[in-house]
């Protein structure tokens, strides 16, 4: 009778996990932070953005419906995507709920691509074929601005905004554990950041964070870890998707100095479909320039 009661506690246990597993992947919450810095300028302070990313081609019909609903609820000034959007892994390539995804809200907002390890790997293997560029093709049909290494700027009276999307190549994605990054190869790559406007970076893998605050960015936008996959009360995010445990970043708001970085714990999943206590999410990030 006690093993038979053991057993019966553990698959309900197992059920209510898996149960709520399932509703934190297709459910999507709104996570609000604000960016308070002397650096933003007075036309864009209350710049309001929402940060998508690791969508990982995941998620069609009720629950993208929904998050739409909520967006358009924001209002925001711009849409900031964080990379991974698309699904790129062992050969097999999805990139038709990212392109429908993003159209609608193109057609709402101006949209910011930065990309991430799933793009630079379709546009990179040739295992995927023309997948990137038919990929490309329809971002730029739908007025998406794919900031692949390159930056914009934005201005408003006296004031700028520059936005730079930073594309990482493999060396920086290997699993267990993080690659040392070359000296000046973020000034090589994207340029020297301006110093008389507030600057957005978007990257992919918050690993870096001290390099991009150091090159310049005042705010990083990234995604990449899913948020740890399995969050614990105190401990935070367990396991990123390179399979290192308890991984730094895994999700929020961190401050090296004057700098910041917000990391989204993601849309989606790919390799390990699993969720719990770590809801995918949409973030809305609002710059101020005092609080």
């Amino acid at each position: 009778m006690g093993l038979w009661i053991a057993g019966a506690v553990l698959a309900v246990f197992a059920v209510t996990v898996l149960a709520c597993s399932r509703y934190e992947r297709n459910h999507v919450a709104v996570r609000e932070y604000e960016v308070v810095s002397p650096a933003v300028g007075e036309a864009f302070d209350g710049y309001t953005m929402v940060v998508l990313a690791d969508l990982h081609d995941n998620g069609a019909g009720k629950r993208n419906n929904r998050m739409m609903a909520s967006i358009r609820r924001i209002h925001p000034d711009a849409v900031m995507v964080a990379g991974d959007m698309v699904m790129a892994r062992k050969g097999v390539c999805r990139y038709g709920e990212c392109v429908r995804l993003l159209k609608r809200l193109a057609f709402r907002y101006p949209v910011y691509y930065g990309l991430g390890n799933h793009e630079d790997r379709m546009g990179k293997d040739a295992a995927y074929g023309s997948s990137y560029r038919e990929w490309y093709q329809e971002m730029m049909r739908a007025g998406v601005t794919v900031l692949d290494n390159l930056s914009l700027t934005i201005r408003e009276r006296r004031d700028a905004l520059t936005i730079t999307g930073l594309n990482l190549d493999k060396t920086h994605y290997q699993k267990f554990k993080k690659a040392p990054m070359e000296p000046g190869l973020l000034e090589r790559t994207l340029g020297v950041a301006g110093r008389d406007e507030y600057h957005i970076l978007l990257a992919h893998s918050p690993a870096y964070f001290e390099e991009y605050a150091a090159w310049g960015a005042d705010l990083t936008l990234s995604g990449h870890y899913h948020g740890g996959t399995i969050r614990l009360p105190i401990l935070g995010g367990v396991m990123a998707p390179s399979y290192e445990l308890f991984p730094k970043w895994s999700r929020g708001m961190f401050r090296l100095g004057e700098k910041t970085m917000i990391v989204s714990g993601g849309l989606g999943t790919h390799s390990v479909n699993f969720r719990l206590g770590n809801q995918s999410e949409v973030l809305v990030v609002r710059l101020r320039r005092r609080g």
